[in-house]
């Protein structure tokens, strides 16, 4: 069975978490003769592979063209021809062997089961994305081609939710501007790492990073993509489980929306179920609270609203 160890090799696992995870980015620039990933999994052989193998939705994309999608990876294969980039999510759902190698990246990361996700992006001839960083992490995998990236930490933003364009460009997300302490800068910063990865080659994208590519030849990557959970996941999953075995919380919230006397009544009805959270809740050791809540938790409960994001994403 094909691991995480394999995927970072010949880096071991352990350097990696001392040495860049999980916020310093790393490269290899190529493959080592010892692995072949399409030897384990023979539909990433080539872009056609995946493809056919593929019978869910495809997004097609264009480095500064039109988007499109298509029901099948069959139904795309005339767009990877005429130059589309085509972008698989979920490939977990196709190739059997990959729900075993992103639960072997979870054990090595600490990280709940399902809390990690595969995606494919392929394309012929010469492609690429415009300047952006991505709310997740990214373990981008290159399997065939050539591609330059050009990476640079984020520092205008601190863990973003959303996908965020460079300058001045219209954001996906708008609320991300909001939580931005510095304009985002219209290209990419002088100090960024820039690097060419070919068949083999892995680029760790530690999650915000600025970065943008040029791909050439005929592209195959799969990327090994982090959703969450985030802090206020796992805070949201233990209260609501610490507070639904209240019968005062598991009431119905009468009046929130209603205007006057119904208003006032739930108003006071949810400062009385407060005072009495602040009181038993918020008065516990933060230790041993952090601890308790964490008890109990599945890994439904804390990757909810991570891995199932729908947030657009770019050609990578």
């Amino acid at each position: 069975m094909v691991g995480f160890a394999d995927i970072l090799a010949p880096l071991d696992v352990s350097d990696f978490l001392q040495s860049h995870w999980p916020g310093r980015a790393f490269v290899r620039t190529a493959g080592s003769s010892d692995f072949d990933l399409a030897t384990e999994i023979p539909e990433l052989a080539d872009a056609v592979r995946a493809l056919e193998a593929f019978g869910h939705p495809v997004s097609l994309l264009r480095k500064n063209g039109p988007h499109a999608s298509v029901p099948t990876g069959r139904d795309a294969l005339p767009a990877l021809r005429a130059g589309f980039t085509c972008y698989l999510r979920r490939v977990e759902r196709a190739l059997p062997a990959l729900p075993d190698l992103l639960g072997d990246a979870c054990r090595w990361l600490g990280l709940p089961p399902g809390s990690m996700t595969s995606e494919i992006f392929c394309s012929s001839g010469e492609s690429g994305v415009a300047m952006h960083s991505d709310f997740d992490v990214n373990f981008a995998f290159l399997l065939s081609g050539r591609k330059r990236w050009k990476l640079a930490k984020n520092t205008s933003i601190v863990n973003q939710t959303s996908m965020c364009f460079a300058g001045d460009r219209a954001q996906p997300d708008p609320v991300q501007l909001r939580y931005a302490d510095h304009p985002f800068p219209a290209t990419m910063p002088a100090d960024a790492i820039e690097v060419t990865v070919e068949g083999g080659g892995l680029v760790f994208v530690p999650r915000g990073w600025w970065h943008e590519t040029y791909s050439s030849g005929d592209c195959l990557q799969l990327n090994l993509v982090i959703k969450g959970p985030y802090w206020a996941n796992v805070l949201g999953g233990a209260l609501k489980n610490h507070l639904l075995a209240d019968p005062g919380w598991r009431g119905y919230a009468y009046g929130i929306a209603g205007e006057g006397t119904l208003r006032e009544e739930a108003i006071e009805t949810f400062a009385g179920l407060l005072a009495g959270l602040r009181s038993t809740l918020l008065s516990e050791d933060p230790r041993a609270l952090a601890e308790r809540l964490l008890t109990g938790l599945d890994a439904e409960t804390l990757t909810t609203g991570s891995t199932r994001q729908s947030t657009q994403r770019a050609d990578r």
